[in-house]
C-alpha cells in the first residue's frame, strides 16, 4: 500500500481507506446480483457489481488484473487501480468466487478483511472443495455472501457468512442465485435494511425467473440476463461472467 501511495501521489490513508471500504460501508453503498448455472463444460458464474461512486469512477476505471506466483496458481481479478483485494475473480481450472454485500446483527471483528481473505484463498486453495471448506470456517472481519463455483457439474454454492457464523446454500436443478439478503442465515436486522438491500428480493426473483424460462448456454447469454432491466441497477458498474474450467473471463 505504501508503494501504491508513493507511485500514485496520494496519501497512505487514502489507499488504506480504499482497500478497506467494503468492510466499512458495504451496507450503504454496495449491491450486486450473481448467479451460476451448470453446463456440459462446467458451471458458468455471472455477476453484476452494483456500487455507487462519484462521477461513475468505478465503472470508468475498471481493471482486469492477472495475479501470478500464488502457491496454488495464478488467477484473474476484476477490480481497480490501487485495489489489492478481491471482489470477483477466477482461478483457471480451480474455481471462481464473487462477493455480495449483506448485513447481519454481528459487529465488525478484528479479523482478516473479506477482500483480502478472498485474495489469500485464490493464492492458496487448490480446488473447489478446499476453497469451500475455507470459506465456511475462516474468521472474517464482516458479513458477506460468497458465490463459489468449480470446474465440474454441481460445484456451486453460496456461503452466507457473518464474522463468526456460516450457512450454506447449494444449487437446485443446476442453478443458484444470490443478491443482498440472507436466505438461510438467521439475522435480527430485517427492519434496518439499506435501500440496496430493499431491492434484493425483486432482483433475486427476476434473475430466477429469467433462468427458469431458459437456462443460459454461454457467457454472452449470461450477460444478456445481467442486463435485464429488472436485474441491472442504475449503479451497476461492472458485469462479468467466469468459467473456471477454462479460465474464461468476460467483462463488460
Amino acid at each position: 500500500m505504501e508503494g501504491i501511495a508513493l507511485r500514485a501521489g496520494v496519501s497512505i490513508e487514502a489507499v488504506v481507506t480504499g482497500n478497506l471500504y467494503y468492510d466499512a460501508l458495504k451496507a450503504v453503498l454496495v449491491g450486486c446480483t450473481a448467479f451460476a448455472v451448470d453446463t456440459p463444460a462446467g458451471p458458468l458464474h455471472a455477476r453484476n457489481l452494483d456500487w455507487w461512486s462519484e462521477n461513475n469512477a468505478l465503472h470508468e476505471h475498471t481493471l482486469q488484473t492477472e495475479f501470478v506466483g500464488g502457491r496454488a496458481g495464478g488467477f484473474v481479478s476484476i477490480g481497480w487501480p490501487g485495489f489489492m483485494g478481491v471482489f470477483s475473480a477466477v482461478a483457471p481450472k480451480r474455481f471462481a468466487v464473487t462477493l455480495n454485500a449483506v448485513i447481519s446483527d454481528e459487529p465488525l471483528r478484528m479479523a482478516t478483511p473479506v477482500v483480502f481473505a478472498l485474495r489469500q484463498l485464490l493464492e492458496e486453495a487448490e480446488d473447489f472443495e478446499t476453497a469451500f471448506r475455507t470459506l465456511r470456517s475462516m474468521p472474517l472481519a464482516s458479513d458477506s455472501l460468497l458465490l463459489l463455483t468449480g470446474v465440474r457439474a454441481g460445484e456451486m454454492a453460496v456461503i452466507e457468512r457473518t464474522p463468526t457464523r456460516a450457512e450454506v446454500r447449494f444449487a437446485e436443478s443446476g442453478r443458484i442465485f444470490v443478491t443482498n439478503d440472507y436466505r438461510k442465515m438467521a439475522t435480527g436486522l430485517r427492519g434496518r435494511e439499506s435501500e440496496l438491500q430493499a431491492t434484493a428480493c425483486r432482483r433475486y426473483g427476476r434473475i430466477s425467473e429469467l433462468v427458469a424460462s431458459r437456462v443460459p448456454n454461454d457467457p454472452l447469454d449470461c450477460l444478456g440476463y445481467l442486463d435485464d432491466p429488472g436485474v441491472r441497477m442504475g449503479i451497476t458498474v461492472q458485469q462479468m461472467v467466469f468459467h473456471a474450467a477454462s479460465g474464461q473471463c468476460l467483462v463488460r
